[in-house]
């Protein structure tokens, strides 16, 4: 019994930061694709703001907003 409690407690903390690093890697995957949809978001926001300045300068007139 004095050698099998060690090996369990191990066998325990092993299964816990497996599980623990894996939440971690989720977590950090969510992240990213909301940093990326966030950054597609603001790019697509510039591009359309450019392109109404682009016609304002072409025309004269301004752009419809």
């Amino acid at each position: 019994m004095g050698v099998i409690m060690p090996i369990i407690l191990d066998l325990l903390y092993r299964e816990y930061c497996r599980a623990r690093l894996a939440e971690m890697r989720k977590q950090l995957l969510i992240a990213a694709e909301r940093f990326e949809a966030l950054e597609a978001d603001y790019l697509l926001s510039d591009q359309s703001d450019d392109e109404r300045t682009a016609a304002h300068r072409k025309t004269g007139r301004s752009a419809p907003h």
